[in-house]
């Protein structure tokens, strides 16, 4: 039976306080020692996102990640290495600066990896469903034990953001955008068959809901979760969060393709799931948006879809949702621009490039979010 040990704090922890939550964790689980032995080189994974809105409940908070650094070199890691790959539109290297991770690094002496700007390795996936091989950070493979430290939130485009979709980081860009082409579900499954994680740590301090992972509400749950099992630990994670593992497709792929058994009980550790009683905001799905607003949507992605909940979500914020009028945007690779259209439609992203000229088309794979606010300010006449 996989365990998952849950640690929470009575109140906001200090810093001293996530050290020790992240080590009785860990402890639950045998131990750094179990995991990190004497001259290990170690790879840490955290999620900064985009690193411009850094901060609790987006970014991995750097508490956790250096606690791990501390326990690391404690077990004897003669190296240790930070590896990630922000989103689709931001510069690796300025999100880690802007995350605080460089100087982290620098304050311990670890090495910074971006993703985007190191050797990839091409790896082969054991039965896979959709995709191999992957290609991945080399860096991130070339290592003798790899830890996953991801953030709990809800997700745009899967529900959730946990331990198995954090690690979608170690991809280079244009492999991102290929699995959300051609089924981001599968995609992950098979990326976390092909390279194996030692440890999972979960970042539940402060949390999100709503439009994750980037723009929800914050939700404080003072806690940690670790587990040397990712797909245990996303399973008590998320319901903790008030899902039920039925309800994530991820999971359910997981379990038809027999990577996992949802049948089969997890034993948790700490804090029990019980005392967590708040159910977390959904983010919002589907293509009703708001009135005066019509997609029109045949094949689309799931990158292209959560773009559009983010304009929308940026839309809301401005309190410009009332000046959005006959709006109608045409997105995925079998979508028709409608005849007998009273107002220009926007042509969204790369697939739809052959009906450019219908309309005000924003180019991209999925487009980028200002470029989509250019598009529908000139359409609407947003001032």
């Amino acid at each position: 039976m996989s365990r998952v040990a849950v640690i929470r704090n009575k109140t906001k922890p200090s810093d001293q306080d996530v050290y020790t939550m992240v080590k009785k964790a860990v402890d639950h689980l045998g131990g750094i020692k179990s995991i990190v032995k004497e001259g290990d080189k170690v790879a840490l994974k955290p999620n900064v996102v985009t690193g411009e809105l850094s901060g609790p409940g987006v970014t991995t908070d750097k508490r956790v990640v250096e606690a791990l650094i501390r326990l690391c070199q404690e077990a004897g890691a003669g190296k240790i290495l930070i590896v990630e790959g922000a989103g689709y539109f931001t510069e690796t290297s300025k999100a880690l600066k802007l995350s605080g991770y460089i100087d982290l690094a620098e304050k311990y002496g670890a090495e910074v990896v971006d993703v985007d700007k190191s050797p990839v390795v091409k790896v082969a996936v054991p039965d896979a469903l959709l995709v191999n091989p992957v290609e991945v950070s080399e860096a991130f493979m070339d290592v003798d034990v790899r830890i996953n430290v991801p953030v709990m939130k809800t997700h745009d485009q899967l529900k959730v953001t946990l331990g198995v979709k954090n690690l979608k980081g170690v991809l280079p860009k244009y492999m991102k955008r290929n699995f959300h082409k051609i089924g981001v579900v599968k995609g992950i499954i098979d990326l976390n068959k092909a390279v194996p994680i030692d440890l999972t740590v979960l970042d539940a301090i402060v949390a999100m809901e709503g439009l994750g992972p980037s723009f929800g509400p914050k939700v404080e749950l003072n806690t940690v979760i670790a587990s040397k099992d990712v797909y245990a630990l996303d399973r008590v994670a998320s319901r903790i969060m008030g899902f039920e593992a039925e309800e994530l497709d991820y999971l359910v792929e997981a379990d038809n393709a027999g990577v996992i058994n949802l049948s089969e009980p997890v034993e948790v550790v700490g804090e029990p799931i019980t005392s967590y009683t708040y159910k977390f905001e959904r983010a919002p799905s589907g293509t009703d948006f708001a009135e005066g607003v019509t997609v029109i949507t045949d094949g689309a992605c799931s990158a292209c879809h959560g773009t559009i909940h983010s304009v929308f979500y940026d839309i809301e914020q401005m309190k410009k949702m009332g000046e959005i009028r006959d709006l109608v945007i045409v997105v995925g690779s079998n979508a028709e621009v409608p005849e007998g259209l009273t107002s220009k439609p926007l042509i969204m992203g790369a697939c739809q490039a052959h009906n450019a000229e219908k309309g005000c088309y924003v180019v991209g794979c999925p487009p980028n979010n200002d470029h989509m606010m250019k598009a529908i300010r000139e359409i609407c006449g947003i001032e």
